[in-house]
């Protein structure tokens, strides 16, 4: 993320493309790590390799029989022991690796595999029958071995230095299991000399098989090098240089007497060197193959040559040789696995920051990192912090997002660091410095800057670092949220215009409500009252048509009733005309004579500070509180307090009824009625306050204040 004059501009389909790149990616590294959390997920593996599950249980079939063959082909004449059992080491690879379902079948293989090289060889130190018992204390090595291998290893996703470790502990335990039966059955049935020395020699042959055996097939089996590219092979030529160097100078060690050498070249130093080369050179499992070869090399030539390895005390020198032998096998792993383990967290490392930094050039926010070179002291007053910033403060790394919006934030400076010169956003930060003390950290400032012409919105952020009471850097975001405020703006626009239509058409349906009264009371109702007049009078004049006209009058009279009931809802006597309080007390009179609800009315009110709109907003809103009152309180007996002040009209209904549970009640309005919801935006809309005070069965107070102008 270093900060350079031009950054690449990557249109949306190319981030697109990465995105799926890197998503297949990690899909196959998923994969390839699942199989390092499970060793037997390396099984299915090495079945599809093979062709199918027999071919595997065969190829095991066919190399254990050739290993037991090589490890009683390397006897020496110390015990008639063998310097060496490797098959061992492969069957405790295939048990780590393989599901313990089949576990019954490898081991039968391994024992079919021991007996039938022993009978075949007519092997001599093994009387009959005693073939059995050292059957059982090998294959017990391998599986206490593997046992606690698969407890403890690849059950993270990682490479370290404790996965070799804790093979080694599980192959020595497991060697230790085996040495404890072998030698007790070499000793007591057998009379071997010395329980001790037959242990040694056994736990360090099995051991020393498992640690040359095991790691190879271990490392070509689980697919690690899929996961991690400092795994892989990078210079193929080096594998049979190392590899002829390696053999040749196990050969000029191992040929002659150690005692008898003539040169460095036949020295343990040499061999050993090389062997630490190859494990900083090649990756584990080429590396583990080239310690298997010269392992085996070496115990050929120690079985070949005994007299070069044993001499006058056979049982020591033959000790000497497996602890030499089984720090070639060890020393390469520990120091492979070390230095693989700092190779993968150096690409970790490498990767991530790639990642990070390919986030950040993408990031469509501006991001930046500001150097405070001095750490500037936390003690300062305020106007020294700020002149330190200007002086010892600058941008360290940007991405390009940021150099489009510090472009637009720059004043022309001739000198002077970049904080200096990007006086907009620095000069932001150094206004909210103060009341950012906490960590030198400021959030949700906004900064208007224009961009080609138009004026663009950033929300930025600030995130200092203190450290020892000194602040030394500063994190910096900056995102544009010109579209959001936009939208907020037209929102907010559109809202006022909705309101201010809404407030028309109120107005325009109070005037027509007012103009249909007063067409109905002097056309309609002119109109009816001349015709009961005639009535009245044909009445009197035509006796014999009595009883219809009576009929007829009845029912003109139940239109005028109606009529005046209309034009006293569409406009209530005295409301435009007299006031506010006159209005209400006609209302209070309207309600006991229709309703039987009896009314008691307190309003005191100057009728000259209450406009026309306000006066019609709090006759209806009263009105509709009374009928609700009517309708679900349960009682014939309210009360209404109109009062006013200076500033603002109070209204108060109040009823003794069951009550009700106001918040459901706001969001679910009656059908045909307004609602308290809706009367709660109506006060809102002119600008006052409405609330409820009621339960169920305490009753309701319905309390409204309204400002005198909106």
């Amino acid at each position: 993320m270093a900060r350079s004059d031009a950054h690449p501009k990557q249109p949306a389909p190319g981030l697109v493309r990465a995105t799926g790149l890197i998503n297949k990616d990690n899909a196959l590294a998923s994969d390839a790590r699942q199989d390092m959390q499970d060793t037997s997920s390396a099984w299915p593996r090495l079945i599809d390799r093979l062709g199918g599950e027999r071919r595997l249980i065969a190829a095991f079939a066919i190399c254990s029989p050739a290993l037991v063959w090589l490890g009683l082909a390397l006897k020496t004449n110390v015990g008639q022991l063998t310097l060496i059992w490797p098959s061992v080491g492969l069957l405790l690879a295939v048990l780590i690796l393989a599901p313990m379902r089949r576990w019954p079948v490898l081991l039968a293989i391994q024992l079919a595999s021991e007996y039938l090289v022993a009978w075949a060889l007519r092997e001599p130190s093994v009387p009959d029958g005693g073939i059995f018992l050292f059957m059982l204390a090998n294959t017990s090595d391998a599986l206490l071995g593997a046992l606690l291998a698969r407890s403890h290893l690849w059950r993270n996703n990682a490479v370290r230095i404790s996965l070799a470790l804790q093979f080694l502990l599980a192959s020595a335990a497991g060697a230790a299991l085996g040495a404890t039966l072998g030698a007790a059955v070499a000793v007591f049935s057998y009379g071997a000399a010395s329980y001790w020395e037959q242990w040694q020699l056994w736990w360090a042959g099995n051991w020393l098989g498992s640690l040359v055996i095991a790691p190879p097939v271990l490392f070509w089996a689980i697919p690690v090098r899929h996961v991690y590219a400092p795994l892989q092979l990078l210079r193929r030529w080096e594998i049979p240089v190392l590899g002829v160097v390696l053999i040749a100078c196990t050969w000029l060690l191992f040929r002659e007497p150690i005692d008898q050498a003539r040169s460095l070249l036949q020295t343990p130093a040499l061999a050993l060197g090389v062997l630490l080369v190859i494990a900083f050179r090649l990756p584990p499992r080429w590396s583990s193959l080239l310690v298997m070869a010269a392992v085996l090399t070496a115990t050929t030539l120690g079985a070949a040559f005994p007299q070069n390895m044993i001499g006058d005390a056979p049982i020591s020198r033959m000790l000497v040789l497996q602890t030499y032998l089984i720090v070639m096998a060890a020393l390469p792993l520990i120091v492979g696995m070390l230095v693989t383990s700092m190779r993968v967290a150096l690409h970790q490392v490498s990767a991530s920051e790639a990642r990070y930094r390919t986030f950040i050039e993408l990031s469509s926010e501006a991001i930046w990192r500001v150097e405070v070179d001095p750490p500037m002291p936390i003690t300062l007053p305020p106007d020294a912090q700020r002149q330190w910033l200007r002086v010892h403060a600058c941008v360290a790394e940007s991405n390009a997002a940021f150099d489009r919006f510090n472009a637009a934030c720059t004043e022309p400076v001739d000198h002077g660091p970049t904080w200096v010169s990007a006086r907009s956003w620095c000069a932001l930060y150094e206004k909210h410095l103060e009341s950012a003390a906490d960590g030198y950290s400021a959030d949700g400032l906004r900064l208007i800057v224009n961009i080609e012409g138009r004026d663009r919105t950033f929300m930025t952020a600030f995130n200092g670092v203190v450290v020892e009471g000194r602040l030394r850097r500063i994190w910096c975001v900056g995102r544009d949220v010109s579209e959001i405020t936009d939208l907020n703006t037209r929102l907010l626009r559109e809202r006022e215009r909705l309101k201010a239509y809404a407030h028309q058409l109120v107005n325009a349906e109070e005037r027509a409500r007012r103009a249909t009264a007063v067409e109905l009371h002097d056309g309609i109702g002119q109109s009816l009252t001349g015709m009961a007049m005639s009535l009245e009078v044909a009445r009197m004049q035509a006796p014999q048509v009595a009883q219809l006209l009576d009929d007829v009058r009845q029912n003109l009279r139940h239109v005028q009733e109606r009529t005046r009931n209309m034009i006293a809802d569409l406009n209530p006597p005295g409301l435009y005309d007299l006031g506010l309080t006159p209005a209400l007390q006609w209302l209070v009179v309207h309600f006991r004579g229709q309703n039987k609800l009896r009314v008691q009315l307190e309003c005191a009110v100057r009728e000259e500070a209450i406009s026309m709109e306000l006066r019609v907003l709090v006759f209806k809103l009263v009105r509709e509180l009374l009928r609700n009152v009517v309708k679900h309180s349960g009682v014939d007996v309210a009360r209404v307090r109109v009062l006013g002040d200076h500033s603002k009209l109070h209204v108060e209904v109040t009823d003794a009824g069951r009550g009700f549970e106001w918040q459901m009640e706001m969001f679910g309005p009656s059908p045909g009625a307004f609602g308290l919801w809706s009367i709660s935006d109506r006060v809102a809309d002119f600008g006052g306050e409405f609330s409820v005070d009621t339960s169920p069965g305490e009753g309701a107070r319905f309390r409204l204040d309204i400002p005198l102008s909106r």
